[in-house]
């Protein structure tokens, strides 16, 4: 069959899909427009700009909305007729290519699924459509005085389906009431052929919830979500501290992460360039902790008198009470706020265990002094035990050689990191395979109920399970890449 036949072909594939979709959902939920599958094809790494996004075989041929966990679930029964390719994201706040297209097909789009079906407020629970955000599901429960136990950061944009199939191991809250996996009660869960099933803790089907938590959708949708809430505290204060050198402000970080009677409701450690870039005015010290407690006046009064005398006996600098007022509105957005000072911002996130924050440190330190860019290093605490490490490489868009530098610099504390037990945070497309050459027992365990869920790997392709990268051509492209750098 000659191109212009196969085109043709295509054209009336794509019409009578179309027409099928918009007996589903309402056609104005049913689009094709270009710029509009474009849109809904990125998220905020920008990666898929340089990997994915102006290869034709990868773009999605439609976006569609549904409303209800019904509409979903034949939206995903008339994908699995065709056997086509379904790429299930919400607001597209992780990164990595987490939410991008990889084989075409249909990007379904869960933000209409945003209906708060219930708020127990005597037992303390919500059932939401997972589609919501975790700004507009924080506001509803305020009226009730709970709050949700732990959300990310991020909780202004991101949704609640895509906290829990990324991993939902750090946040807000999670030191304090633990990681997102001990908040659901239980999930309403379509799987590829569109069949919906109800998971809770103790399901004992194909699926459980330990599959779903961090599976990056692999599995299926997550179309409703059953959550335990907590009563909010009356009082809510913030303590923040400079110090001189990384080792002080580690051990105070430490301090203040193990100690039961005063356990933050948010724990942060960043260096004096991630001050600098995230506001527009910082302290003049070399590194900061802060902590933010939520309790009844006299816990967080107390805990803030801890945090005091943990500081004083490190020569912890207090931050001046403006600033601490600044970085609380803040909070949700300093990350983002990185941005602002390059025009191609790249980075990495890691999973680094307690003891091992110093030695991350100090190898990260020993690379970025031989690739000098612009840098900066986050580090927020999970539950007791581990952290995510965000480390950032602010580059010019027109130097091609910094970029991929600065990638290089990143797969070095990649292996060094995995080398040394720990691992990445945030997988998605573009780190899968990393996850397969030093996670294989865990890699084949997906792969093989991927096969089973999903035999025609219709779902969320090329994450955990498959990768487009083979490891040894990345490797050599790191080495040149590094050696360009160091030339240029």
């Amino acid at each position: 069959m000659n191109e212009a036949k196969v085109e043709e072909k295509q054209v009336i594939g794509k019409t009578k899909l179309t027409k099928e979709l918009e007996e589903i959902l309402p056609p104005t939920h049913v689009s094709t427009d270009m710029y509009d599958i474009e849109a809904t094809s990125g998220d905020l790494s920008l990666l898929s700009k340089y990997h994915y996004k102006f290869k034709k075989e990868y773009q999605a041929t439609h976006v569609v909305r549904p409303g209800t966990t019904e509409e979903l679930s034949n939206v995903m029964k008339k994908c699995k007729e065709y056997s086509i390719p379904m790429t299930i994201r919400a607001a597209g706040s992780s990164c990595y290519s987490s939410s991008t297209p990889t084989n075409g097909g249909v990007i379904i789009d869960m933000r209409r699924m945003d209906k708060i079906y219930e708020i127990d407020a005597n037992n303390k629970t919500v059932r939401c459509g997972a589609g919501i955000s975790w700004l507009r599901l924080i506001e509803a429960l305020l009226e009730y005085g709970l709050g949700p136990k732990c959300y990310p950061t991020s909780y202004k944009s991101s949704c609640v389906g895509g906290f829990v199939v990324t991993s939902g191991k750090v946040g807000i809250g999670v030191l304090k009431n633990g990681i997102m996996k001990d908040a659901i009660k239980s999930l309403v869960f379509v799987k590829p052929d569109g069949s919906v099933e109800t998971i809770s803790r103790t399901s004992q089907g194909d699926l459980t919830l330990d599959d779903i938590i961090g599976s990056f959708g692999i599995f299926g949708a997550v179309a409703e979500v059953e959550l335990e809430v907590t009563s909010l505290n009356t009082s809510i204060e913030m303590a923040g501290y400079g110090f001189k050198t990384f080792k002080m402000a580690a051990e105070f970080f430490r301090t203040l992460k193990n100690n039961d009677a005063h356990k933050p409701f948010f724990l942060s450690l960043s260096d004096k360039s991630f001050e600098k870039y995230a506001h527009w005015t910082y302290p003049a010290r070399a590194f900061f902790v802060y902590a933010v407690y939520s309790d009844d006046p006299s816990a967080t009064s107390q805990s803030v008198s801890f945090a005091k005398d943990a500081a004083s006996k490190l020569d912890g600098l207090p931050v001046e009470d403006w600033y601490l007022k600044e970085k609380f509105r803040d909070i949700a957005d300093t990350e983002v706020n990185v941005g602002r000072w390059c025009q191609n911002l790249v980075f990495q996130e890691y999973w680094v265990s307690d003891n091992r924050i110093e030695d991350f440190y100090n190898f990260y330190m020993e690379k970025t002094s031989r690739q000098r860019y612009r840098n900066a290093f986050y580090l927020m605490s999970g539950a007791k035990g581990g952290n995510r490490i965000k480390l950032f490489g602010l580059s010019d868009i027109k130097d091609s050689r910094e970029f991929f530098g600065i990638k290089a610099v990143f797969n070095d504390i990649t292996i060094n990191n995995y080398e040394n037990k720990d691992s990445l945070y945030t997988l998605g497309v573009v780190n899968t395979f990393y996850f397969l050459r030093f996670n294989p027992e865990r890699a084949e365990y997906l792969m093989n109920l991927k096969n089973k869920i999903d035999p025609e790997d219709l779902v969320n392709s090329y994450r955990l399970v498959k990768a487009k990268m083979r490891t040894w051509r990345v490797g050599l492209l790191f080495w040149i890449a590094k050696r360009l750098y160091r030339t240029a």
